[in-house]
Formats: C-alpha cells, structure tokens, sequence
C-alpha cells in the first residue's frame, strides 16, 4: 500500500492538495480563508488571493487536462515572510506557461476581443512578481506580492513577526 507523503509544515505556510475537479474548491477557499485569518490579511488583499487562486485553479480544472478523464493533481503553498505573499501552484496538467501568453487588448471594443486571456491579465495585475518553469511533468508558478497593510492595528502580532 502507498503511503502518502506527509508535507513538513513551516510556521506561517499552508498547504493543500485538492483534485482538479469544481467539488474540490471550497476545500482550497477553507485553507485560503484559514491562512488569511492566522495572518490577519486586510481583507481587500484576501480576496485578491482568493482571485488569484480561483483563475489559477480554474484553468487547471477547464484547460489542463487535455481531454484526460483523470483529475489532475495540483498542489498550493501559500506563504508569508517579511511582509510578501508568495503563492507557489503547482499542476500536472499539459505543459502551459501563462507569463508567455500576449496580454489581451483591451481597447478593442468587447464585441470584438477574442475569448480568453482577460484572467491571466488580472492575474498579471494582481502580483508583484511571476516566474514559471517545468518541473518534469509539473506546471509551476511562483508568485509574490507585497502586502499592502492599511494600519498597524490591522495586522496581528503573529503577522507582524512575519512583516518585520
């Protein structure tokens, strides 16, 4: 019987592993949830990670299988260290660099754009830093940002070890 690896928690990650299936969620958006409250993430900068996980997660569950029945496997680590989120996806979907793809043109008039493209401009948007590369058979992407603390009474002694 195959054991399944147990990850080495760090103090301030969290880390998930759901299935590229829709069911599997609100199981990504509990960890999110859980991960934005130990830290005491402003709320606009929590529903920035909860759109950036969503369009990462998504285009895994829509576009990556390329037609395989299997759901693919994908894992999320979402950390917070001197005051920058660092969100590292990871997939075993189809070989797809999203930093490549061209930026939509939004001046077009919306009747005229072509379909696509306008997630992974907001993705683009939201982050301060992305890189990508091949791990094998593993799509990966790496993301930073600055978080952006309204006060310092918004941020709890816990996070504020992680921000100084």
């Amino acid at each position: 019987m195959a054991r399944r690896r147990r990850e080495k928690k760090l103090p301030g990650n969290a880390s998930i592993r759901p299935h590229s299936q829709a069911s599997e969620f609100p199981r990504l958006v509990g960890c999110v949830e859980e991960f934005a409250r130990l830290h005491a993430l402003p709320g606009d900068e929590r529903s920035r990670l909860l759109i950036l996980l969503e369009e990462l997660y998504t285009n895994v569950v829509n576009h990556g299988s390329g037609g395989v029945v299997p759901p693919r496997r994908i894992e999320v680590v979402l950390s917070l260290n001197a005051g920058e989120l660092t969100i590292d996806f990871s997939d075993d979907g189809r070989p797809f660099d999203p930093l490549i793809a061209a930026p939509p043109d939004l001046d077009l008039p919306l009747a005229d754009r072509p379909i696509g493209g306008l997630g992974l401009h907001i993705l683009r948007s939201l982050v301060d830093h992305a890189r990508y590369r091949r791990d094998g058979d593993r799509n990966r992407l790496v993301l930073t940002r600055a978080i952006a603390w309204a006060n310092s009474r918004d941020v709890s002694p816990a996070a504020m070890r992680d921000y100084r």
